[in-house]
């Protein structure tokens, strides 16, 4: 709360520089920044350079704002500590002065601000003639780029390389040690010591005395300081407050206006709208609200009491406030003093006052006592005791009307002498008792009055209850302002504003209440010589000047929100005054109320899970459930209560949201891009801001980015693709048991077949042998005994041998081709057997190579082999026109390899017949053994068959 520094950065943020800490205000809140390595966090001077840069000195260091947090300025040649007060001063871009230890500095920067350089601004040699430098006080800079300096009890100024000393020759005093100095915009020179104040005119060559009185600058351990507002007015400091500059002499603001001073007025600062501010060594940050152009008055300055209830400036130029204790005339102290008279003190409540043409002041209080008042001090005199007195006006004809809570009276001489009593109007019944608000006579002459039933109206001769057109259902107006024209403006409790246009008969209404005052009880309306609508309400007041409307109330500089029954006065320079339940305001400059007021949004920090993150960059976040929050600022500090933002997240919702806080919140935003949009708006000051965006982008879960759907993609074909590759197994597996089972089955056949055909041969060869060879024998036994004798009969013996011989030869061709015996001999006897058969039955000459003597198979295998030979050489035979033909058998590693090649005219094994049962037969034959079978043919070549039979049975041994 000791606060003893104060600066606005370009950006709008105020910065508050305190004895425990540095803080930052948007409007709304306050956020404390920490300075890296500050042991004690005590701030002793801010400052904003020519390129918006903010620094901040303390005892312990320097420091700079690079947009989220201050980096301390480390030198190698100096360390750098602050006193308080006017320690900092711009010389150029990139170019900062400040005082530390008694010495002046130069900080500059030669790429733009990314790097900075100290050194000393004089060289020893400028200062050994100069003792009053050893000691430094304040700087500045001139408009010229010259260097002003509080040196030790006297004023230094640099220029050009030229250094001088200013004191008692240049009007200023001996012993001051002037601690702020200030260049006005008429180019004067200001500067400040602990007491004194002096200013030097412009192209001047002696200082002034501007100095203040001294009995209000006695305590000490203040920091003495020297600003100018908009408006070049001087401020500075005293023990009481603050005082200002009128050209003339100072005036003072202190506990007696309002301001808790506590220990004293550090520091002032004027933001960008004109806006002034205070720091206070132990009461905070004080906003002098309203600043320049409201001005406030209370009992504290000398009202009688807080409750105003009118106002007048006679012709003697003096203002009369009438108040619920009596009334007050305005002193030129700026204080009010109330009139000792007969009917003055603080018994009467004055509602209402007026003057007549010869200056005479008629007032009325609520409690129905009408008076007047002579013009200077003559004696006030007691009118008439009548009706609360709502409302008193004089006509064009000088005919003064007074309305009241029963009834409305008129006074047709009121400046004669004796003073007339008031009639009452009674035109006809219903006019009598009612209760008449207020009153008004327009630019035709018309008098309108606004009551309890309805709206009146007077042409001078006849009164009548005009009919409202179109017909209102709900037209109950309590308040009226009479134009210059032939318009009506009507107000009511409910919050409505009407424009009425007198027709005579009936009244033209339009409905024109803006948006400002709606469920806001009007309770009186003025158009002013400008011709602007000024309407008071119980929350404030609200202005149009035909274009916009404004709405103003304690956050605009109005003393107090609830205004009364006759809140508006214009004064003859053309200011306002309104009158309030807690004080007097005095609006100086009307036109200055619609001066257009700067408004900037902006997403001050973005937060989730009590993470900050970084700003200026488009937001990208993991998804998480927590939510994200925006932390929004507008940086105006005006009427903030009627302040609203405007929201979206583009991406997620179409429609916008309001709020009031400068907060929102996202709870578990989807994965997606967007767009968080915000903007501004202060209805009251019909301002609006432009729209901040802030681009966030949510990344999806694990389970949510495509890697993971690429993944489940991949997986689920390969899980398709092992299950298609598990179900072609298991076919596949399926086919080979099936052809394992036809392959076993079929060599079942085989082996069957094979031991058909040995039992066959043992029977043929055994049985139908033994008993042909019985019969040729029998036969050649018959030939031997009876063919000598019998030579006929020797004939048909010798015809039935051959017969026999040739049976028997038939037998032996069936048991070899059945199986031959050569095969019980040996694979290789059967072979040259085979071979030898071909030879003599063919004529072709066919070789056996066999590279092991001793090759012994079982009796399978042989069998296999012999019949793959056997089924080679029919086909040779048959088909192949060959002239030669080889048969080998050999052993390699584990298998035996059987080749049978021809000479043959060979044919297209990639066009071979289906029905080539031969070869199929071998295949099959050798895929019953788990052999393999090889067929290479050559159209006009030959062919070759390669059989390979593994020695032992490879499924048993697997």
């Amino acid at each position: 709360m000791a606060l003893t520094t104060l600066a606005q950065e370009p950006g709008g943020y105020l910065w508050i520089g305190t004895q425990n800490g540095l803080f930052r205000y948007d409007g709304a809140r306050f956020q404390r920044f920490e300075l890296e390595g500050l042991s004690a966090q005590f701030i002793t001077a801010l400052h904003v350079d020519g390129s918006g840069r903010l620094w901040v000195g303390t005892s312990e260091g320097l420091y700079l704002w690079q947009g989220q947090r201050f980096v301390p300025m480390q030198f190698k040649n100096v360390q750098f500590t602050f006193h308080e007060g006017q320690t900092f001063a711009t010389l150029g871009p990139d170019r900062l002065l400040v005082l530390s230890r008694d010495r002046l500095w130069l900080v500059q920067s030669a790429d733009h601000g990314h790097s900075w350089q100290a050194q000393e601004f004089f060289e020893a040699g400028q200062l050994s003639h100069y003792p009053e430098m050893r000691t430094l006080f304040s700087i500045h800079v001139g408009s010229h780029g010259d260097l002003w300096m509080g040196c030790e009890r006297a004023l230094c100024h640099y220029d050009q390389g030229k250094l001088q000393v200013l004191g008692k020759e240049s009007g200023l005093p001996a012993g001051e040690n002037w601690r702020a100095i200030l260049h006005d915009r008429q180019g004067q020179l200001w500067v400040r010591g602990e007491h004194k104040i002096f200013m030097l005119p412009a192209g001047g060559d002696l200082f002034q005395d501007r100095s203040p009185d001294q009995n209000d600058q006695k305590k000490a351990h203040g920091i003495p300081f020297l600003a100018a507002d908009a408006a070049g007015r001087i401020f500075s400091r005293h023990d009481e407050g603050i005082i200002r500059w009128n050209g003339k002499r100072w005036e003072s603001f202190g506990e007696s206006s309002g301001l808790i001073v506590g220990g004293g007025i550090n520091a002032i600062l004027f933001d960008r709208d004109g806006g002034v501010w205070l720091g206070s060594l132990g009461h905070g940050l004080v906003h002098w609200i309203g600043y320049p152009n409201w001005e406030n008055w209370t009992s504290r300055q000398g009202l009688p009491n807080n409750v105003v209830l009118s106002f007048l400036r006679d012709r003697q130029d003096l203002l009369h406030v009438g108040t619920r204790s009596g009334s007050a005339i305005l002193q030129k102290n700026g204080y009010f003093s109330v009139t000792p008279t007969t009917y003055g003190g603080t018994s009467h409540q004055w509602g209402n006052m007026v003057e007549d043409a010869k200056g005479n002041v008629w007032t009325g209080s609520l409690s129905g006592l009408l008076v007047r008042r002579g013009r200077g001090a003559e004696a006030e005199v007691k009118v008439a005791q009548l009706p609360t007195i709502n409302s008193l006006f004089f006509d064009q004809s000088g005919q003064l009307w007074i309305a009241t809570e029963i009834g409305i009276y008129s006074i047709r001489e009121p400046q004669s002498i004796p003073v007339p009593v008031p009639v009452k109007v009674t035109e006809f019944p219903s006019i009598e008792d009612i209760n008449a608000y207020q009153g008004c006579q327009g630019r035709t002459g018309v008098l309108w009055f606004v009551t309890d039933k309805g709206l009146l109206r007077f042409d001078g001769v006849h009164w009548r209850k005009p009919r409202t057109k179109p017909a209102a259902q709900v037209f109950q107006p309590s308040a009226i302002a009479c134009t210059r024209g032939e318009i009506l403006w009507l107000g009511s409790e409910a919050g409505n504003v009407w424009r009425g246009v007198d027709q005579g008969e009936t009244v033209e209404i339009s409905d024109v209440t803006p948006s400002l005052l709606l469920d806001q009880a009007v309770t009186a309306l003025l158009e002013d010589r400008r011709g602007w609508l000024w309407a008071a309400t119980d929350a404030g007041i609200g202005v149009w000047n035909h274009k916009q409307w404004r709405f103003f109330n304690q956050e605009s500089g109005l003393v107090w929100n609830d205004t009364d029954l006759n809140s508006f006065y214009e004064d003859g320079d053309g200011s306002m005054w309104v009158a309030t339940s807690g004080g007097a305001s005095h609006i100086l400059r009307p036109e200055s109320l619609f001066a257009p007021l700067q408004l900037d949004v902006m997403v001050e920090s973005i937060a989730r899970d009590g993470e900050t993150l970084a700003r200026g960059q488009p937001v990208r976040l993991p998804w998480s459930s927590g939510p994200l929050n925006f932390k929004l600022a507008a940086l105006s500090y005006q009427n903030r209560e009627t302040l609203n933002f405007r929201y979206r997240m583009q991406g997620l919702e179409t429609g916008w949201s309001k709020t009031n806080v400068p907060e929102v919140r996202y709870a578990a935003l989807p994965p997606g891009r967007y767009r968080f949009q915000v903007a501004a708006d202060n209805p009251a000051m019909q301002a609006y801001s432009s729209m901040a965006e802030v681009e966030v982008v949510i990344l999806p879960p694990w389970w949510g980015t495509r890697v993971f759907y690429a993944s489940c993609g991949m997986l689920s074909l390969m899980l398709l693709y092992l299950m298609h590759r598990y179900r072609v197994r298991r076919l596949v597996a399926r086919q080979r048991l099936k052809e394992r089972q036809a392959r076993e089955r079929a060599y079942e056949l085989e082996a069957s077949r094979e031991e058909e055909r040995k039992h066959l041969t043992r029977e043929i060869h055994d049985e139908l042998g033994q008993h042909l060879s019985a019969l040729r024998m029998g036969v050649s036994v018959v030939g031997l005994e009876f063919g000598e004798k019998n030579p006929s009969l020797q004939g048909k013996i010798e015809r039935m041998v051959t017969l026999v011989d040739g049976t028997i030869k038939v037998v032996r061709n069936v048991v070899s081709s059945l199986r031959p015996s050569a095969l019980d001999m040996g694979i290789v006897s059967a072979l040259e057997w085979l071979a030898e058969e071909f030879r003599d039955n063919t004529g072709i000459p066919c070789n056996l190579f066999v590279r092991e003597e001793n090759i012994i198979l079982d009796d399978q295998r042989a069998t296999t082999i012999f019949r793959i030979a056997q089924e080679s050489l029919t086909n040779i035979s048959r088909h192949a026109q060959a002239s030669q033909v080889e048969i080998s058998l050999e052993r390699k590693e584990q298998h035996y390899l059987l080749e049978v090649r021809d000479n043959g005219r060979g044919f297209d094994a990639s066009v071979q017949k289906k029905k080539s049962f031969g070869l199929i037969g071998i295949r099959e034959r050798t895929l019953m053994l788990g052999g393999e079978v090889a067929i290479f043919s050559v159209p006009g070549v030959g062919t070759t068959i390669k059989v390979s039979i593994p020695i032992a049975d490879a499924e048993l041994d697997q």
